[in-house]
């Protein structure tokens, strides 16, 4: 078995937990018609919405609720790695390996492709590569799970390393040929510059925002989660297991926090600062859930976030596919068009998340559960 492979097979609850904590707040941000922490704050008037808009907003430069959820999604796919390809590899042996990682890769891709609503869009000037972040999970996918397969953690340490200074240096010593404003303008920027040279103009549709040195970046963040993960399966004793992750997670809070005074952190280009930052935050709220579920066995307040975690695919592409809200109106919106609309609009995104909540869990309950 590689070096690259943790041995110890424990199921890990708090893993669980993380993931379906990523995916309440993308949910809860972003996706599906059920904005519940926007409505939340709404009920408390302007001055409260003004002093919190900034956790709600993609232009936010750093790490804030609306934009750490993806982050924090894709360093839990890194986190499992080592656990689930030491398994798969102990059952079905190395080639069998890798066809699981190339169909599980074109397989997302080809999902994110669906949920950007591109899949039959047979007009090439309006076909982009990367529309969410699945694209950005597939190619990490194949791209980390070999590096766990074929090399040791110490290599990947190096790498992972070797890639956060690769795009320091690429947005910091390369400027966009014929550019001479701000290097990180929404304008134009070496990020824009490899985008339309390398994918033209089908890579993303959002305005400002970079892909091809995304992609790098997302590799990074996934990789960190392997190193996570090679700690968190490792046979150590389950009270050093959270000193050390505890340790690892403010230590990158602390060199991203450093690091950003001359790279700053921007979650528009996946910035090195910023994905320390985000894998720190990531990291240390991992340590807490595996002290509070793992350790101290408190699990009964986290079954709502497992239900969601255990079908996480499953309902990120629902909520692509369809507005929960206007299935939620059905049981509350004759009562909304009665009360305020502040709160009216809370207890829709409630009754939403309810919905989509009540969906999994029926899955759950049925053991019914998308696997890729």
């Amino acid at each position: 078995m590689s070096q690259g492979i943790s041995i110890k097979q424990d199921r890990v609850a708090s893993i669980d937990v993380l993931r379906g904590f990523a995916m309440f707040l993308i949910l809860s941000t972003q996706i599906g018609g059920a904005p519940i922490f926007k409505t939340f704050v709404n009920l408390f008037g302007p001055e409260f919405v003004a002093a919190t808009a900034h956790q709600f907003s993609w232009t936010v430069p750093g790490v804030n609720l609306m934009n750490v959820a993806q982050s924090l999604f894709i360093f839990v796919v890194g986190l499992v790695l080592p656990f689930s390809l030491g398994k798969r590899l102990a059952q079905t042996g190395k080639r069998k390996t890798y066809l699981h990682i190339v169909r599980r890769s074109l397989i997302l891709f080809v999902l994110g492709t669906i949920a950007g609503g591109h899949l039959l869009d047979f007009k090439l000037e309006t076909f982009y590569f990367y529309n969410n972040v699945l694209e950005y999970i597939s190619i990490g996918y194949l791209v980390c799970s070999l590096l766990v397969l074929n090399t040791s953690q110490r290599t990947q340490w190096f790498v992972t390393v070797g890639i956060l200074l690769l795009v320091w240096a690429i947005w910091g010593l390369i400027p966009a040929p014929g550019w001479e404003g701000d290097r990180f303008s929404t304008e134009m920027n070496i990020g824009i510059y490899l985008d339309r040279l390398l994918l033209g103009p089908h890579g993303h549709p959002f305005k400002g925002w970079t892909a091809s040195l995304n992609t790098i970046s997302q590799i990074g963040n996934m990789m960190l989660g392997v190193l996570m993960g090679h700690i968190i399966f490792s046979p150590r004793e389950k009270t050093v297991k959270c000193k050390m992750l505890f340790a690892c997670g403010c230590g990158m809070l602390l060199i991203g926090w450093l690091w950003s005074f001359v790279f700053p952190s921007l979650r528009r280009y996946m910035t090195s600062s910023y994905v320390l930052e985000a894998c720190g935050l990531t990291t240390v709220l991992l340590a807490f859930f595996y002290w509070i579920v793992d350790i101290r066995g408190y699990t009964k307040w986290a079954f709502f976030f497992i239900v969601f975690g255990a079908n996480s695919i499953a309902i990120y592409m629902m909520a692509h596919l369809f507005d929960f809200r206007l299935i939620g109106n059905i049981f509350v919106g004759g009562i909304c068009s009665h009360l305020p609309p502040a709160v009216g609009d809370f207890i829709q995104a409630v009754t939403a998340m309810a919905v989509m909540w009540l969906i999994m869990y029926y899955m759950y309950r049925k053991k019914t559960f998308l696997k890729i």
